[in-house]
């Protein structure tokens, strides 16, 4: 993150340089007498040595990203060379010459006022033009940097940039021009300057209002759409197509025959293994502290109710609304389910209004710690409290004298209060010595949350559902588990307390013989890298394998407005929604996915619907246990290449999971050639996924 900021720094110092120099020598001519032009030359000569000092630490920054993968630079290096690196070397062979002889000029009297002859070299377009061209260029790479981040990547773009930047660049040059023309026999030259400086700053205005005005209108989330309008990328480059059938937005397979997400669905007869009733409805709970929540809930308790199934188990959860306005639904995280079960509202079903109710079916597949939560307005709804955990146990269960913990972090919106379950404080629990202890660690946060386990040797054996191979004994090692994903923790108690601390919280568990003792030492050791942590294993496929589908998400920030509204915006590949692409797949296909942070901050990859195999970060192999994750988190600066199987056909969400980030636009979808859906979001509807 350091190393991007500094990056951005490099941009506004250069523009911030290059602009005062670029001022100053535009003014030259309006200096009274000699000695003060020497003593301005001089000031500009010293802007533009610390300019190139600042363009050298540029050429720094961008190497050193893209010593971390040239994704990092690729769409910049062009425009950087084009806009300020060839300018500022005009200025060195044309401009600085000049003024170094200007500056070394003897002067008979210090106070003789410049003739016609000075003014007419002071407006020389070869003396003035390179500086003036630097100020224009970094002022560009800045404002792009700012609000069309990854915007250059396609060559149009490049072209329109290029062409922007060479029109201004000619229009200076003429000015320039009749400057050096006209000084000396014009006697309304600051009448003249004062109106081309009133006229630029009027255009200047008028550009910025408009752009303002058709950004903001433009950026507005429609009455009524499908999500699967749009950009569609198949993986060899992207085309915009608006497949219309019965007035539904869809996409069409090879073959011509269409699916809709409600066709895929499970089993809809049949006794269920296990039947749940969630009730959704407002209740102020109370903390362990004493702290009381006006929160959402299902069944009157947040987190909701556990839901223990075993694998394989038809499982039946029937959703009721009592008197959540806004609506509700269920999405099982990380549970590979069929598409129409999967409980985005908008896209796989309509959501569940007050009064209403709705049923999911399905098969519980894949072993391991998963949960639930609302995916209507979740970046609001998750937080208040919509949320619960959801465990498949194998079908033969665990061994009965395993304590099983489960342990959910949350921080509860409209209020600084954070609690694992509703433990606020510090909580002491039985523990008899010899007893194996699973912790099945779950981070309902918008970010990243550390645990740290004192006291006890322990093995983290599950990363996201999925069990690691042969897993090594850890000792005061942090984990830092991704906003949405699970870590399953697992020791034998031994004799002495163990103390699990989550982030810098009092949220603490104390385990021991009688729920009492010294806590023990929180030692926070370096953070676990699940790519080198464990065994390698065989897996269906690596970084060699031949890929049917590869895509790039570049993920970065810029200025700009989400449904009317501006600020400071989280993109894939330069837009937000619905704008950003959707990933066009067959099923069978395999597909590789890279992604690119360069923003500022950690964004959580949540893929619904599959498991991603993790190949590489940074350009370095995954080496330890294969690790299959649903939840990704990708660090400022990283690049991380993973893949999945396309084996679960429907039209699926693929987003940001700080659900903050993802209610301003963060979310594309990944979808199945031949899938279609007859929901439709947008301020009409009753649908808002996010």
């Amino acid at each position: 993150m350091i190393l991007i900021i500094a990056d951005l720094a490099m941009i506004f110092l250069l523009f911030v340089i290059w602009g005062i120099a670029g001022y100053r020598s535009s003014h030259l001519l309006s200096l009274p007498t000699k000695s003060r032009v020497r003593s301005s030359v001089r000031g500009i000569i010293v802007l533009f040595g610390i300019g190139v000092l600042l363009l050298l630490g540029k050429i720094v920054t961008s190497s050193l990203l893209a010593s971390k993968g040239w994704l990092f630079i690729q769409d910049t290096i062009i425009l950087q060379s084009v806009l300020v690196v060839i300018p500022i070397v005009s200025v060195l062979v044309f401009s600085v010459p000049r003024l170094q002889k200007i500056a070394r000029r003897e002067i008979t009297n210090l106070e003789q006022p410049m003739d016609v002859t000075d003014r007419a070299a002071f407006s020389t377009p070869a003396l003035i033009l390179p500086i003036q061209a630097v100020g224009f260029g970094t002022a560009m790479e800045l404002i792009l940097s700012l609000f069309f981040p990854a915007q250059s990547m396609e060559w149009s773009n490049l072209v329109i940039i290029l062409m922007i930047f060479a029109a201004v660049t000619g229009v200076l040059w003429v000015i320039q021009r009749r400057r050096g023309r006209t000084e000396g026999h014009s006697d309304n030259r600051q009448g003249q300057n004062l109106l081309w400086i009133s006229a630029s700053v009027l255009l200047g205005i008028i550009v910025v209002s408009s752009w303002f005005v058709l950004s903001s209108q433009s950026s507005r989330i429609p009455d009524r759409m499908s999500m699967t309008m749009g950009k569609m990328d198949f993986g060899r480059g992207a085309v915009t197509t608006e497949h219309h059938m019965n007035g539904m937005n869809h996409t069409v397979s090879g073959d011509g025959k269409t699916v809709s997400v409600t066709d895929l669905v499970g089993p809809q007869t049949g006794v269920p293994d296990k039947k749940f009733t969630l009730t959704a409805l407002k209740k102020t709970i109370q903390l362990n502290s004493g702290s009381t929540i006006d929160a959402w809930t299902y069944n009157g308790q947040s987190p909701g109710p556990e839901l223990r199934v075993n694998q394989g188990d038809l499982v039946e959860v029937t959703l009721v609304n009592k008197d959540i306005d806004e609506g509700v639904t269920i999405h099982w995280h990380g549970q590979d389910v069929p598409n129409g079960e999967d409980g985005v509202s908008g896209l796989t079903q309509d959501a569940v209004m007050p009064g209403q109710a709705f049923t999911y079916r399905f098969h519980a597949n894949q072993v391991g710690s998963y949960w639930y939560h609302s995916h209507q307005q979740s970046s609001e709804q998750v937080q208040k409290g919509l949320f619960g955990a959801f465990i498949v146990e194998p079908k033969e269960s665990l061994q009965s004298e395993t304590q099983d913990i489960v342990v959910m972090t949350h921080r509860w919106n409209d209020t600084n209060e954070s609690a694992a379950d509703l433990l606020d404080t510090l909580e002491g629990r039985k523990i008899a010595p010899g007893s194996p202890l699973r912790f099945r660690l779950i981070n309902t946060d918008n970010k990243p949350t550390s645990f740290f386990l004192s006291g006890v040797k322990f093995k983290v054996s599950a990363i996201d559902g999925t069990d690691l191979n042969a897993p090594a004994d850890l000792e005061n090692a942090r984990l830092e588990v991704a906003a949405g994903g699970r870590y399953d923790v697992t020791f034998i108690m031994p004799e002495q307390p163990v103390l699990l601390s989550i982030g810098s919280s009092a949220n603490h568990i104390l385990l021991s013989a009688d729920g009492n003792g010294a806590t023990p030492e929180v030692v926070k050791g370096p953070v676990l890298d699940p790519l080198l942590y464990g065994s390698p294993k065989t897996t269906p496929f690596g970084l060699d394998s031949r890929f049917d589908r590869e895509f790039v998400m570049v993920i970065d920030n810029k200025l700009g407005f989400f449904d009317g509204k501006f600020g400071r915006l989280h993109t894939f590949n330069g837009e937000v929604f619905p704008n950003t692409p959707m990933f066009m797949v067959k099923e069978g296909d395999l597909v590789k996915t890279t992604f690119v942070n360069r923003s500022f901050v950690p964004h959580p990859m949540h893929l619904h619907g599959h498991k991603m195999l993790v190949l590489s970060r940074n350009g370095k192999t995954a080496s330890g246990s294969p690790w299959w994750t649903d939840t990704l988190n990708v660090n400022p600066g990283e690049i991380y290449e993973v893949a999945f199987r396309a084996d679960n056909p429907g039209i699926w969400m693929d987003h940001c999971h700080n659900l903050i980030h993802a209610a301003e636009g963060m979310t594309l979808h990944l979808a199945y050639e031949g899938v279609t859906t007859p929901f439709e979001v947008g301020h009409a509807t009753i649908n808002k996924p996010e």
